[in-house]
Order: C-alpha cells, then sequence, then structure tokens
C-alpha cells in the first residue's frame, strides 16, 4: 500500500474491496458459529481531540500476523478450523482496540507477542528459551488451554520472536493485552466481561 493510499485513498481499487467483502460472507459464518474470545489491547497516548491515525496500520497487522501465526504454528487441521481475528470495537480516545477470535489461535498469537516484546525488550539477548512460567500463567488462567496446544505455543514463541512488525506494534506504547477468561455470548458483550491480564507474556 501506497503512502497515498493510507493516507488519503488514492488509488484504492473500491469495487475490488467491495466485490471482496460479497466473497467472504463464509467467513462470518464461520465466526458467528464459533466460541469466541474477546481480546483487548491497550495503547497509550491516544488523545481524544485527533483522528485514530494509526487504526488502520494497528488493525491489519493484528489481522495479518494472527494469520501468520496460524499458518506456521498450528496443524493444518487446527488451521482449517480456526476463523479469522475481527475487530469489534475502537475507544474513542482511549487507545482501546477489541477484538474477537477463537481462543486456541488468539493464545498462540498471544505467546507470540510475547515473544517479540521479550526480543524487542532485551534487545536479542542471549535468553532464548521458552519461559515454562508463561505457559503455566496461560494454564492457570484459562481452561480451554489443553497440553496439545503447547507446541503451537513453543512455535510461536520461537518463531515469531524476531519479527520487526510485532515490534512496531508494541512500540506503539501497547502497554496492556487482555484476553476474556471465558468465551464471551455475542449477545451481551455490552455487558462488563471477566478480562485476564496476560501483561507477564509482555515482562
Amino acid at each position: 500500500m501506497s503512502k497515498e493510499k493510507y493516507w488519503i485513498g488514492k488509488g484504492l481499487d473500491l469495487e475490488q474491496l467491495w466485490q471482496d467483502y460479497d466473497d467472504g460472507q463464509g467467513y462470518i459464518q464461520k465466526v458467528a458459529g464459533s466460541e469466541l474470545h474477546l481480546l483487548r489491547l491497550t495503547f497509550a497516548n491516544h488523545p481524544a481531540h485527533l483522528p485514530l491515525f494509526d487504526h488502520e496500520a494497528i488493525y491489519k497487522t493484528v489481522k495479518g500476523t494472527f494469520h501468520e501465526v496460524k499458518a506456521e504454528c498450528l496443524t493444518r487441521e487446527a488451521y482449517d478450523r480456526a476463523a479469522p481475528i475481527f475487530l469489534y470495537r475502537v475507544d474513542r480516545g482511549s487507545g482501546i482496540f477489541e477484538f474477537l477470535a477463537q481462543f486456541d489461535p488468539l493464545m498462540t498469537w498471544v505467546v507470540a507477542l510475547g515473544a517479540a516484546a521479550t526480543w524487542y525488550r532485551r534487545a536479542l539477548s542471549d535468553d532464548q528459551e521458552l519461559d515454562k512460567r508463561r505457559l503455566t500463567f496461560i494454564r492457570a488462567n484459562f481452561p480451554n488451554a489443553s497440553a496439545s496446544d503447547v507446541r503451537a505455543y513453543m512455535r510461536a514463541w520461537t518463531t515469531f520472536g524476531r519479527r520487526r512488525v510485532l515490534h512496531r506494534l508494541i512500540g506503539q506504547e501497547l502497554h496492556r493485552v487482555e484476553v476474556s477468561k471465558n468465551p464471551v455470548d455475542a449477545k451481551h458483550l455490552e455487558q462488563p466481561q471477566e478480562m485476564v491480564d496476560v501483561g507477564k507474556l509482555l515482562e
């Protein structure tokens, strides 16, 4: 995408954009028929008096890296079952972005984000091993996590630790990552959800 496309919409193929939307109704059905968890990312420095300049970059980075994690870390069968991640809400001026996704690929992505944060903050230190305390934290807080997920988590940790694009996401002053403890009922998402602060993965 060119600078002009991003900032002013110059050269966008809007006909194709809407055709792609029409052709993707199966994804809507897949998500609607899935058990979903809420992901809440909170970024600092989003003043309410300015537009959300980084909205597209944040949204597409989450969506794109979520797919990469699925493709590289899940088995083929798990990949085929997994639905995409979708933006649910952005709270104006708060820096809060909320997404909906299935638990297994979501937690694999969160582990990948934690790996990237470690590399980002330690500047490629010698500690490249999976921190098992992080997996213990996930299992303790999320009853849906199973032993079979460990391989995907480990692959996410080692594969995505140095991904510069995730470093850019963290560099946007990402300071809180939360996941709903239980699946959410889309009809009652306006009600407060019990969230787990997975910030330990970013330490």
